[in-house]
């Protein structure tokens, strides 16, 4: 409820000075609803949690994409959060656990640590030697001030050193809670413990996104632009969340009942869907960053200022004797560099695509001048030979990206089209276009 002030309102009888009394009337409005924070559903934060898992395991997924690394595949919410499979067939088990900014580190004794040394135990008593590793996560780090047996990576520095290590409080209560909940020898505690590793310096909520852009821009150098970029990671990051939950294709696994094993099946799809490869991760990055080079409906998408249509280029190419196909070639060719300016325009503003397109231009017309010189021959059509030797020219220059913006072969020919269409480019020795004979 916010409280406001209203008009002074008289009393109705002077004070006993001789004063006339006010008082202020207070009216209750209420807020409106979409204008005030919920106090009582979490769910937002739930949500930044659940996405700041899934990024720690796009960043899990983007490690495929390195050659000497050791791990093959990494599975979604499969017994862990992640379940890593080593190229030796052995397992690192990984949790995440978050924290809000400024509730400080994670320290032994704390429910989400319990609950992790929990799991990694119960794991590594059902899957004896399968697992190499266990990974605790924490975006808040973990407590190092000091040698006691609040401090997480002391006291498993203790676990792996010494055969017998002795605990007095808290450990000793964690170590003799776990050996009753899973009916075990204490040994078998401590050798699951001795696999526990912390990995506390880790991007905090607000930085994932960066530095797994950061990540991405190391692996995949090719890719230039940093919304490029931002696409791929973001795109990473969805595919683990849809990786990470059951499919809520219930239509699709209905056809298990034609399988052999129905149940079996079933249980191998599911396992399936949470599976990553590194030829899941490339194929991601390969559908975000592939370049749509026509638009997706034919039409007249027009960016101002460049020469309208392609009558031009059709009379000009075919005054230089060039094919039928290559010319209608060079016309979709056209469109597709159109629709790529567009794209600039929308995504960088005028600016910067004029910008790059006077670039493209200088490129691409040194270029069409270099080849129209070589070829040129008096009273002989040049034209088929000219494109040839642009053709070359242009898949050169298609693999030099710092310049070229990441345009494909098939955009810079598109450019070269609108060179021609603005009389920039010529295919035969310059003509009036008015000349009905120029097309034959």
């Amino acid at each position: 409820m916010i409280l406001v002030w209203s008009n002074l309102a008289f009393l109705g009888h002077p004070s006993r000075n001789g004063q006339i009394l006010y008082v202020r009337l207070i009216t209750p409005i209420m807020p409106n609803v979409e204008q005030v924070l919920s106090q009582t559903d979490p769910g937002d934060d739930m949500q930044r949690r659940l996405r700041y898992q899934a990024s720690y395991g796009a960043s899990l997924c983007l490690d495929l994409l390195i050659d000497d690394q050791d791990t093959s595949e990494v599975f979604c919410e499969h017994h862990e959060d992640f379940l890593i499979k080593r190229k030796d067939g052995k397992y690192v088990g990984v949790q995440v656990k978050t924290r809000l900014p400024g509730a400080g580190p994670f320290k032994t004794g704390d429910e989400p640590v319990k609950n992790a040394l929990n799991r990694f135990v119960e794991l590594d008593l059902l899957f004896p030697g399968q697992f190499y590793r266990f990974v605790l996560v924490a975006n808040c780090d973990f407590y190092d001030g000091s040698k006691v047996e609040t401090n997480m990576a002391f006291v498993l520095e203790l676990i792996r050193t010494k055969s017998d290590p002795l605990f007095t409080g808290t450990m000793k209560d964690l170590i003799k809670d776990l050996r009753v909940a899973h009916k075990c020898k204490k040994q078998a505690v401590l050798d699951a413990l001795k696999k526990v590793h912390l990995h506390g310096q880790v991007p905090k909520f607000e930085d994932m996104t960066a530095s797994l852009i950061m990540k991405a821009a190391q692996l995949r150098p090719q890719i230039i632009e940093y919304w490029s970029l931002e696409a791929c990671v973001k795109a990473l990051i969805d595919k683990v969340l849809e990786a990470s939950a059951v499919s809520c294709n219930e239509p699709i696994s209905s056809h298990f009942v034609f399988a052999t094993s129905p149940t079996g099946a079933l249980v191998q799809s599911v396992i399936a869907h949470k599976r990553m490869t590194p030829n899941e991760v490339k194929a991601v990055i390969t559908q975000t960053t592939a370049v749509l080079l026509m638009p997706t409906s034919n039409g007249n998408v027009m960016p101002t200022g460049i020469p309208t249509g392609s009558h031009i280029v059709e009379k000009k190419m075919a005054a230089g004797r060039i094919s039928a196909p290559s010319i209608s070639a060079a016309k979709d060719q056209q469109t597709s560099a159109e629709y790529q300016l567009q794209e600039w325009i929308a995504r960088y503003g005028t600016d910067v695509a004029s910008q790059r397109r006077n670039q493209i231009d200088l490129l691409v017309n040194t270029r069409c001048a270099e080849a129209f010189d070589k070829n040129r021959l008096d009273d002989v059509p040049f034209g088929t030979a000219m494109l040839s030797d642009v053709r070359d020219a242009m898949k050169l220059l298609a693999e030099q990206n710092d310049q070229t913006f990441g345009l494909k072969y098939e955009q810079l020919l598109g450019f070269v089209s609108l060179s021609t269409q603005a009389c920039r480019t010529w295919w035969s020795d310059p003509f009036s276009l008015e000349d009905p004979d120029a097309t034959v």
